[in-house]
């Protein structure tokens, strides 16, 4: 884990994108999506990040929109 935050863009088994907010590094998320997907034969964002949050309380799908300036 790291100090700060990252935001991961997750492409699920029905092809959505979905934005989750957690404090895994890159390498600590692949290990989780690894296990998780040991136990499910398809992996949907929102049941996921239902499981990361059992990991990481501070996880959470987030909203991102586009900003033109």
């Amino acid at each position: 884990m790291k100090n700060g935050h990252t935001v991961y863009r997750l492409f699920d088994d029905h092809e959505e994108k979905h934005y989750v907010l957690t404090s895994f590094n890159h390498q600590t998320l692949e290990e989780l999506v690894e296990k998780y997907k040991k136990r499910k034969e398809k992996v949907y964002a929102k049941e996921f990040i239902k499981y990361l949050r059992r990991h990481d309380s501070e996880a959470k799908e987030v909203e991102v929109k586009d900003f033109y300036f």
